[in-house]
Order: C-alpha cells, then structure tokens, then sequence
C-alpha cells in the first residue's frame, strides 16, 4: 500500500509540473512595434545628480523612475542624462558655490543649450546618513527659465518614492500649461510637415506625421543619453514559479502535519498614482499529509484555482512591499476508489478557497528578481454525513511561507 501511495505520489507531481510547463509555453506577449514613436510629443531631459558627496545609484533610479513616470503623464517623452563621472560633472558647473541646485540647474541649462529637448528636469540631491534633501526643478530649454521648484526631505526607506511623488506633484501643475503649448505647437508642425511632403493626392494618415518627423538628437560633449526606450519601458506582464510549505493551524494542525504546496500565477499589471495592481491567475496543487486513516486522508491532493490580486509600491527601488489576496475554487484530485459508495457521494470534490497576505520582491533587474511573502489560507469543504441529510462544511487552514522566482515582460 506505502508503495502505491508513492507511485501516485510521483506521478501526480509530474503532471503538475507538466501543467505548468503546458502553461507558461501557452502564454502569448503580444509584440512591440519595433518602430520608433511618434516625435510629436514634448521632450524631457532627464536629469539626477548629486549636489554634495558621491552619487546614490540606488537612489538615483527612484528619482529617475519617479520623474519619468509623472512626465509621462502630461503626455511627453523623456530621455535620461547620464554621465560617467557625475561629480566631476557636478564639480565644473558648480564652481565655488555651496551646493545651490538653482545654480546647478542654471549652468546645467547652458552646458547642454542647442541639445534639441525642449525641457529640463533636474533632480539635485545630498544624502545624510538615512535621510535625503531632494529639490525638484523644470526647466524651458527654449526660453531658458525656470518654470517650477520643489523640494522635499525624506528617510531613505519603502516610502522613499512615495514622498518624491507628492513632492513633484507639488510642482508639475507650475509646468503643466507651457508642456500643453509645446505639445500643440509640435503636432501642428508635425501635420504641416507631413502634409508638404506628400505626393499630390495621397492622403496624410497619423502614421506619415509620425514618420516624418524624427530629428536626431544631438549628442552632448563627453555625455550620453539613454535613449533606447526599451530600458524604461513598463514591463506590464509577470510570472512566478515556486515553492511553500503549508503550515496546518487550529483543526487542521489536529489532522495534517507539515504539508508543501508548489504554484504558478500570472499577472497583468496596471499603473496607478501612488503603486502597480496586478490581477491574474494563480494555480498550484497542496500535498497534505495526514497523520489519520480517516476521512481527511482523502485530502491528499488539493489544486487551488483562483484570481489573484496584488498592489505593489511602484517601480524603481531595489525592494518593493505588497500585499496580494485570491479567491476561487480547489478540487480535490485525491483517489476516492477505497472510499465506501456511500461516502464517495456525500464527499464534494469541489472546496471554496482563499488567501490573503503580504510580502517584498528583490529585484535584480527590471524584469526579473524573487518575491517572499506569508499568505494565510482557507479551504472550506462540504459533505453530507448521511444520505438525505444536511450539507455539513469543515475548514482546512494554515500559513503559507513563500519564496519564488519571478519574471516580468
């Protein structure tokens, strides 16, 4: 009998990982276009440096990532500044003076004047330790003048992008009517454009405006800018893949010991003001062990399907909290064919199943790092005690202790 329990023990975990395998092989990005966008939008020169010590990168991609995202918002495209030696970069324009961002903004619009952008956003900074002094600046490339200012000081925490967002939120409604005025002025000369360089006769569609304006940037002295949108792109699809014990608690730890329980999910992100929501799919299946011959050892096999839904702080930082829940159904796949008759028909195979928790993704880059998190789940199952009788439920509950592997497109 132990050995037949093994067997099917084996095979039930090599058909749930050729489920997932048949899963994650089914899902379909849908491509990016490989053309560039249109250049009718407002450009932002992007740029992150350090007033005072050397430069943060981890604090330099929060503020880059907060700025990129919220200029996008009112409709622009935006490139980053990037120079490989910001101090000695920093140095040169600020000569004598103590560490003045208005300054540092001021030489920094001339250094780069003639570059073909039409505005400037500096985020200067000076680390202290655990906490940061940040000023927020945009600047008219065209017109040469500050259009607004913004500062904000901050522990160096989980909340650090969340306090340079209501900082620079302060401050974007200051730009926001001259980004509009640049915005149509550029679609009008783009369609004028277009229009002078059609053939007679041949209509001018959104894609030819698009086509035909594209100048080239003009690179600046001894800098580089990242200009391959790819890198900053928002990666909106996510995968996992893991592993969790099953940590059985209340009635449940009466009946079952220490139980594992692998999953997959997928997720489809979407942006907000203040985090990212991701709702998907989750499925896996929970092995219990049961330390009893009766009833709960037809439990063996449980395969949770549900939604799932997390909210994530946004994009940038190294490390990221949420917190996820999901709701759905779980069949009890076990082998019922010792089970008296009686009992198979008062025994549903179908559980109502949820959880709920929270947890930290590491990223190791944009698009792939480990999340842990501790969910807390409930399986509730129904039955008849006698033929004829009332349907009876009982809970299986237990922590849920997670670690896995996550990927993001």
């Amino acid at each position: 009998m132990g050995s037949s329990a093994s067997g099917f023990d084996k095979y039930a975990f090599s058909l749930f990982i050729c489920t997932i395998l048949f899963f994650l092989s089914s899902v379909t990005v849908p491509a990016q276009s490989e053309r560039t966008a249109p250049q009718t939008k407002p450009s932002v020169l992007i740029a992150c440096l350090p007033l005072k010590g050397p430069r943060d990168e981890g604090v330099r991609k929060v503020l880059a990532s907060v700025m990129r995202f919220e200029l996008e918002q009112l409709g622009t495209q935006t490139l980053r500044f990037a120079t490989t030696d910001e101090e000695a970069l920093v140095r040169d324009l600020l000569g004598d003076a103590d560490a003045d961002p208005e300054f540092l903004l001021t030489s920094l619009m001339e250094f780069i004047s003639g570059v073909n952008h039409e505005f400037l956003a500096l985020a200067g900074y000076i680390k202290d330790n655990e906490e940061i002094q940040v000023s927020f600046f945009i600047a008219d490339l065209e017109r040469g003048e500050i259009l607004a200012s913004a500062s904000q000081r901050a522990h160096i925490d989980f909340m650090l992008d969340e306090a340079m967002i209501e900082a620079l939120r302060d401050a974007l409604p200051q730009a926001e009517g001259r980004i509009e005025e640049v915005a149509r002025r550029k679609a009008a000369e783009a369609a004028k454009s277009a229009q002078e360089q059609q053939p007679t006769g041949e209509a001018v569609t959104e894609e030819k405006i698009g086509d035909t304006v594209s100048p080239a940037p003009v690179p600046l002295p001894d800098q580089s800018i990242a200009a391959e949108k790819g890198e900053e792109r928002f990666r909106a699809f996510e995968f996992s893949i893991g592993f969790a014990p099953f940590v059985p608690v209340g009635v449940a730890k009466e009946v079952f010991s220490l139980s594992y329980a692998p999953f997959v999910y997928a997720n489809y992100r979407i942006p907000l003001s203040v985090g990212i929501l991701g709702l998907g799919l989750y499925t896996g299946l929970n092995v219990f062990d049961s330390e009893e011959a009766g009833l709960a050892s037809y439990f063996h096999y449980v395969l949770p399907v549900g939604v799932d839904a997390r909210y994530t702080t946004p994009d940038g930082a190294p490390i990221g909290l949420f917190v996820r829940s999901g709701l759905g159904i779980a069949i009890n796949v076990s082998d019922f064919s010792s089970l008296p008759t009686i009992a198979q028909e008062g025994l549903s195979r179908f559980l109502a199943y949820g959880s709920g928790g929270v947890g930290i993704m590491l990223a190791f880059s944009r698009s792939v790092g480990i999340a842990i998190d501790v969910m807390y789940e409930t399986f509730v199952y129904f039955y008849e005690e006698e033929s004829g009788g009332g349907i009876k439920t009982d809970w299986i509950m237990g922590f849920v202790p997670s670690i896995y592997l996550y990927t993001r497109l």
